[in-house]
């Protein structure tokens, strides 16, 4: 596959300088000031370009930085259950259960953000550099590690991507807004689909060996 299995759980280069973008801004903003994107980039001492690369709008990346202030304490409890003791089955489902908090505590915060984040990727050279954190393919990779020998690496990477349906704001945005679920009943059905694709994805594992 195009990215690599290890990008999600390791600082890369792209990261780095997401990570870069980003403290730069954040530390305009501490001093009480909204800086443009050339201030930004010279503060990170990347070009205006690159910036522009990883962040469409001044909006959005002020934007991203709001969201992360609010959201810190609780997306540290989500890296936190992925680590839990127990099978992947287990780290899972209480993965399941923090976003799922994460995002119906911070519910407004994130359809926010996300009305400016999203914009049309509009030449190859974008699409290249994801224009969103890759959070949840880290904290869904660290809690299904322990089936990395059983399915190997090309086919975990998949599941983890798979999944990444079932997490954010994205999967409740689907389950209350078009298919009218109240937050326990899209949870509960969450948990069911990530069920359903793990256990797909070690079928198909020992299908290949059989």
């Amino acid at each position: 596959m195009a990215s690599s299995y290890e990008s999600f759980g390791r600082t890369n280069q792209k990261a780095r300088t997401r990570a870069a973008i980003k403290a730069a801004a954040a530390e305009f903003i501490r001093r009480g000031e909204t800086p443009n994107m050339l201030q930004v980039a010279e503060a990170a001492l990347v070009s205006k370009s690159t910036a522009y690369r990883y962040f469409p709008s001044q909006e959005a990346l002020i934007a991203e930085i709001m969201l992360d202030n609010a959201i810190s304490e609780d997306l540290e409890a989500v890296y936190t259950a992925a680590k839990t003791p127990g099978t992947a089955a287990e780290r899972l489902e209480a993965v399941i259960d923090a976003d799922h908090y994460l995002v119906v505590r911070h519910e407004r915060a994130f359809r926010m953000a996300i009305g400016v984040m999203l914009t049309s990727h509009l030449d190859d050279e974008l699409s290249k550099i994801p224009r969103r954190p890759g959070n949840r393919l880290r904290y869904l990779a660290a809690a299904l590690n322990p089936l990395e020998d059983q399915l190997g690496g090309e086919r975990l990477q998949k599941l983890v991507m798979a999944l990444s349906l079932c997490v954010g704001i994205e999967s409740m945005v689907v389950m209350q807004d078009i298919c009218g679920l109240t937050p326990d009943e899209a949870k509960a059905l969450k948990l069911w689909i990530t069920d359903a694709l793990v256990q797909a994805a070690i079928r198909e594992t020992e299908a290949e060996k059989s």
